[in-house]
C-alpha cells in the first residue's frame, strides 16, 4: 500500500513548522544557516509537509533539492541529486528544461500534485532507464555553458560511479552545492526525506562523511527527516555528534484539536450536532493523525450519505471501523498488518508479538506483562527496549505503551481477537469485534460527558506513588489522601491533592490561552488550607498558554501540563484522552 504525499490545495494546517521553515530560508539568504531535521510516525505527515513548503519557494536565489531515500540504490540517489540540482538552476532562471522534461512535467502534472523531476518513487530522471539517461544527458547539456564547473563536477561523479568508486563519487556529490554555490551564487536548500536509509548505500563510514561536509558548507541548508525517530535522534547524537546542536529538531505529530476538528469537518458536511462525539472520538483514537482521520472520516462520511434515516449514525461509525481496520481488504488493517511484517522478521515475530498483544490489553509494567503471558520472560526488558528502537512502543518511567494509540486499537481489537479467539468462526470473530467497537464508544460518551476538571480530578486519584516522564524529566505521581476541586471564576478551577500535611495545588484554565496573571495567580498562593505546606503548583492550560507565561511557569519552578501532555498522562493510567 503506498500512500501519496499531499500539497497544494489539498494540504491542511501545520502553519507553525511551515512558519519555522520559512524562516530558515530567510535566515539563509541573510548568511545564517540552520540545518532542520523532521521526526515523527509514519503517515504523520513529514513528506507532506516538505513537498508543500518546497512547491512555495519562490526565491530564485535559493535551489531547493528534494531527494526521498527510499531505497538502496545509491546510483540512484546520486542520479536524483544531481538530475535536481541542474532542473532547479534551469528553473531558477527561466529557462526552458529540455523537450524531455517538457514532455515528463505534461504527462505527470495532476491537480494538488506537481512532480518535481527526478524525485518521484519510480519514475522520473535517475530511475535508471535509457529514457532517463537520455534526460539527464539533456539537462547537463542544456546547463554546461552556463554552469561548467558545476557539470563537470557532476561529470567526475558519474565517472567515479561507472567505475565503482561509490565513497569518492558521494564525497564529490556532497561538495557539489558549494561548487555550484561558488559558480551562480545560489545556495541550496537539500530536503533527505527518511534520511537513515542512508545507511543502507553500503559506504564508509556514511553519516561522518556527511558530517564533515555540512560543518564547512555554510551556504547549504539541510532539512532531513525520518519516520524512526529513536534512530534519527541516534544519528543525531552518536554518528553526527559534533553537528547535533547544528539541527534545529521538530517533531510531526498527529494535528491539534482544533485543527483536527476543522479538518474533520471538511469531510463530514451537512450531519447533526449527535457527530460531535463521533469527531471527538476520532481525533482522540487517532491522535489527530491526518492520514488517519481522512480514511475514517471520508468512509464515515460515505456511508452515512448512503444510508437511509433508520440507520444512526453510530452505526455508521461501526461499519467505517469495521470495513477499515478489521475486514482483510481494509486499508488500515492491512497498514498495520505490513507495519507488523516490516518491523518484526518471521523469526523474531513470535517473540515480540505477545509482548505487544499484551500491552494493548493494558497491561503496562513488566510484572503485568509477565503475569498476563503466564510465564517469567528473563529477556522481557531486552525485548521492551528492541521494540523501544522500532518505535513501535514507549517508555515512560516504569510504563510501557504502544506508541500508536490506533495500532494499539487494532493489535486489541482485531489482531487479537482473530488470532487467539477460542472459536474459529469468522461471523462471531466480526460480530464481536462491532461489540467490543461499541462499547468502547460508549464508554467514550461517558468519559466525554463529564468535565475536564473531572477528568483531571479523576486521574489524581488514579496515582499510586508511580514514576513517570513528563516533558523529558521523570516526575513522581504520588498516592493523595483526597482530592477535590473549586471554580476560582469562570474559566479557571483549582484541583487540591492532600497528602498528610502537604498539598499540591493545581489550576486548570479552560476557555482561552492562558497568560501571565494566570500564572501570578498560582505563584501567590504560599500556603494551603489550614497553614499546610504547598510541595506542588501545576497548571494545566487546556487551549494553550503564551510563550512569555511559559517562559515565567518555569522560572517560577511551576510545572505546566499542556493538553498534549496532559493527554499523555491520561493515557498512561489507561484513561481516554481529552478533545478540548
Amino acid at each position: 500500500m503506498f500512500i501519496e504525499p499531499v500539497f497544494g490545495k489539498k494540504f491542511f494546517g501545520r502553519e507553525e513548522v511551515l512558519g519555522t521553515l520559512q524562516k530558515r530560508v530567510t535566515a539563509l539568504r541573510g548568511g545564517y544557516r540552520q540545518n532542520l531535521a523532521l521526526t515523527g510516525p509514519m503517515l504523520a505527515g513529514k513528506s507532506s509537509i516538505l513537498r508543500h513548503f518546497l512547491k512555495n519557494i519562490k526565491d530564485p536565489g535559493v535551489i531547493p533539492l528534494y531527494i526521498e531515500m527510499d531505497r538502496g540504490d545509491f546510483r540512484m540517489f546520486c542520479m536524483r541529486f544531481m538530475a535536481t540540482l541542474l532542473y532547479g538552476f534551469l528553473k531558477s532562471t527561466g529557462r526552458t528544461p529540455p523537450a524531455p522534461l517538457r514532455r515528463l512535467r505534461k504527462e505527470r502534472r495532476a491537480p494538488g500534485r506537481e512532480p518535481v523531476p527526478g524525485t518521484g518513487k519510480g519514475a522520473g530522471i535517475g530511475s535508471g532507464g535509457a529514457k532517463d539517461r537520455s534526460d539527464f544527458e539533456a539537462l547537463k547539456k542544456a546547463c554546461r555553458g552556463t554552469i561548467p564547473e558545476t557539470v563537470r563536477c557532476i561529470d567526475r561523479v558519474c565517472r567515479d560511479l561507472g567505475r565503482k568508486k561509490e565513497n569518492a563519487a558521494y564525497g564529490r556529490l556532497l561538495d557539489l552545492t558549494a561548487t555550484f554555490k561558488t559558480e551562480t551564487g545560489k545556495a541550496c536548500i537539500v530536503i533527505l526525506d527518511e534520511f537513515h536509509n542512508l545507511s543502507n548505500f553500503h559506504l564508509k563510514r556514511p553519516f561522518q562523511t556527511f558530517g564533515k561536509f555540512i560543518m564547512v558548507q555554510k551556504n547549504t541548508m539541510y532539512i532531513v527527516s525520518s519516520s524512526q525517530k529513536t534512530l534519527l535522534k541516534e544519528i543525531l547524537s552518536r554518528k553526527l555528534s559534533l553537528l547535533f546542536g547544528n539541527f534545529e529538531v521538530i517533531e510531526i505529530d498527529g494535528f491539534d484539536s482544533q485543527t483536527a476538528r476543522s479538518f474533520i469537518s471538511d469531510k463530514i458536511e451537512n450531519i447533526d450536532s449527535s457527530c460531535e462525539d463521533i469527531k471527538n472520538y476520532l481525533i482522540q483514537v487517532t491522535e489527530g493523525n491526518p492520514f488517519y482521520l481522512e480514511v475514517l472520516a471520508n468512509r464515515f462520511s460515505e456511508l452515512v450519505r448512503r444510508k437511509d434515516s433508520r440507520y444512526g449514525v453510530k452505526e455508521c461509525l461501526l461499519d467505517a471501523f469495521s470495513q477499515l481496520l478489521y475486514e482483510s481488504e481494509g486499508v488500515l488493517n492491512q497498514y498495520f498488518i505490513n507495519r507488523v511484517n516490516f518491523f518484526l522478521e518471521r523469526r523474531a515475530r513470535k517473540k515480540f508479538i505477545s509482548i505487544l498483544v499484551s500491552l494493548a490489553r493494558g497491561n503496562s509494567t513488566i510484572r503485568a506483562i509477565q503475569n498476563d503471558m503466564g510465564r517469567v520472560d528473563k529477556d522481557l526488558s531486552r525485548k521492551l527496549e528492541k521494540l523501544q528502537e522500532m518505535d513501535l512502543v514507549y517508555n515512560s518511567g516504569g510504563f510501557y505503551k504502544i506508541s500508536e494509540k490506533l495500532f494499539e486499537y487494532w493489535l486489541k481489537y482485531v489482531y487479537s481477537l482473530k488470532t487467539y479467539s477460542m472459536i474459529d468462526d469468522m461471523d462471531i470473530k466480526y460480530l464481536e469485534f462491532k461489540h467490543s467497537m461499541d462499547e468502547d464508544y460508549k464508554s467514550y460518551c461517558e468519559f466525554s460527558a463529564k468535565s475536564a476538571v473531572t477528568v483531571i480530578c479523576d486521574l489524581f486519584k488514579s496515582f499510586r506513588n508511580e514514576k513517570i516522564r513528563v516533558n523529558m524529566n521523570f516526575r513522581k505521581m504520588p498516592r493523595f489522601d483526597a482530592v477535590e476541586s473549586r471554580a476560582l471564576s469562570k474559566n479557571v478551577f483549582q484541583i487540591t491533592g492532600r497528602i498528610k500535611n502537604k498539598q499540591w495545588i493545581c489550576h486548570v484554565k479552560q476557555g482561552d490561552i492562558a497568560d501571565e496573571c494566570d500564572i501570578s495567580n498560582l505563584w501567590n498562593i504560599k500556603t494551603g488550607d489550614e497553614r499546610s505546606k504547598i510541595a506542588r503548583k501545576i497548571f494545566i492550560p487546556l487551549k494553550g498558554v503564551e510563550q512569555n507565561s511559559f517562559l515565567l511557569a518555569k522560572e517560577q519552578n511551576i510545572w505546566v501540563w499542556d493538553a498534549q501532555q496532559l493527554n499523555k498522562i491520561l493515557r498512561l493510567f489507561q484513561k481516554f484522552e481529552l478533545v478540548p
